[in-house]
């Protein structure tokens, strides 16, 4: 566990365990700082890492800097270490848990499937049968979308009464609620290729200018295809 802090004019950055038996469930303090895949929050003189999804960081990205946040954290523990994952509503919290908990699909795989799909996405795929549909995620294609699918497939009840506990109440959305079905399904598009290149190591906004660019320039189907023409003009 990361935390900064300082003793005097004396700044400290120092590896924290969290004592044995003290799990960590909600998190609210100022955004120190932001990042593909992880916020920095500081609450009583320490900064916490927190683990976030793309969607998350996407909602996050829209504050001013210092601004007041409160996740709904869930605190991993294993052999390796602690890590805190936040999420901005306790309904994001349970569908994580549900997924991760299924066979073969880890924590941070499953942080991967809350970036691009809600629960309801996730069990018309399943109940469709179209697994190609989770190729959208990057990194994630073959036998690894195929493994996805398969537990997924087997595990619909899990979902179902997930969705069946589920609050009616909208949380925030990725893109603003004015836009057409076309337009939403444009801002999805340009969001998951710019976290591809983003995984590929390109900078954010070096990304978003490139999506952009091919965005105005052609129609490109799908996210797969937009990576692709800004590799192939490099």
């Amino acid at each position: 566990m990361i935390f900064h802090g300082s003793i005097g004019n004396l700044s400290l950055l120092q590896y924290h365990e969290i004592p044995s038996g003290i799990m960590i469930s909600g998190l609210k303090g100022t955004l120190k700082k932001l990042e593909v895949g992880c916020a920095h929050i500081e609450t009583g003189g320490i900064t916490y890492e927190v683990t976030i999804s793309f969607k998350t960081y996407l909602e996050l990205k829209s504050l001013p800097s210092h601004n007041e946040v409160q996740f709904q954290i869930f605190h991993a523990m294993n052999e390796r270490g602690q890590k805190l994952f936040g999420f901005l509503t306790e309904q994001d919290k349970e569908f994580f848990k549900v997924i991760k908990g299924l066979q073969g699909i880890g924590e941070l795989t499953a942080l991967k499937i809350l970036s691009f799909f809600s629960a309801e996405e996730l069990y018309r795929i399943a109940q469709s049968g179209e697994a190609k549909e989770l190729e959208k995620i990057p990194k994630v294609k073959g036998k690894t979308s195929e493994k996805i699918f398969f537990e997924v497939k087997q595990n619909l009840k899990k979902l179902e009464l997930f969705l069946s506990g589920t609050s009616k109440e909208p949380s925030i959305a990725l893109s603003s609620f004015s836009e057409t079905p076309e337009e939403a399904a444009l801002s999805r598009k340009r969001e998951i290729a710019i976290l591809g290149l983003v995984q590929l190591g390109f900078e954010e906004k070096t990304a978003s200018k490139e999506v952009d660019k091919i965005l105005k320039s052609s129609s490109p189907t799908d996210p797969g295809e937009i990576i692709r023409e800004i590799l192939k003009s490099l």
